[in-house]
């Protein structure tokens, strides 16, 4: 008998950092979702929202500007634009932070949600990079050093439909339609 009873308390002894674990992976993850919903919430408040809208109004629309001649910047917009491109750098740090340990090549639902919801605005601004930007006297604006985490989260993005293509579209193995109301000939 107590032979058992030191087995049952040897496993609850072994249970107890084994539930800590559990519990502790699962308060990381939620804080990492909690973590991009508030980045990706930033985005559409101000002040980065009408930073957005402010430096947009002076590339936007691309037909007012003349292929190979620069955008010229105010003062307000050249604000509104670096504002915008820290935004990038923090939402690049942020992507970074939520790698994956063990295979950090990887990208992990956290940061696949991140770029998925960026996609539109990284694509935006990716554009905006291949214009040359001057200020109202005439002199270039040099922002390369501010544009690296928008150029990554790009890249990251541009790798996003390979890795999902790479694991195939869940569909791609459902039964053919017949044609007729769309049913998979199986189901009829």
């Amino acid at each position: 008998m107590t032979s058992w009873l030191s087995v049952l308390e040897g496993l609850v002894a072994a249970a107890i950092p084994a539930v800590g674990l559990v519990y502790t992976y699962s308060a990381n993850r939620r804080s990492q979702y909690d973590r991009v919903l508030t980045v990706i919430e930033q985005s559409c408040t101000p002040p980065v929202a009408d930073d957005r809208h402010l430096a947009g109004t002076a590339f936007e629309p691309s037909s007012k500007h003349q292929f190979g001649q620069p955008v010229k910047l105010n003062e307000a917009e050249i604000k509104a634009v670096f504002n915008v491109l820290w935004y990038f750098d923090r939402a690049d740090a942020m992507y970074i932070s939520l790698r994956p340990p063990l295979w950090p090549v990887r990208i992990a639902r956290t940061q696949a949600l991140l770029l998925d919801s960026l996609a539109a605005a990284v694509t935006t601004w990716t554009g905006y990079l291949s214009l040359t930007w001057t200020d109202e006297d005439g002199r270039q604006i040099d922002a390369t050093d501010a544009t690296h985490g928008l150029r990554h989260l790009a890249s990251e993005n541009a790798r996003l439909p390979a890795r999902r293509s790479r694991w195939g579209d869940p569909h791609e193995f459902a039964a053919p339609a017949n044609g007729r109301n769309g049913q998979p000939s199986g189901l009829e």
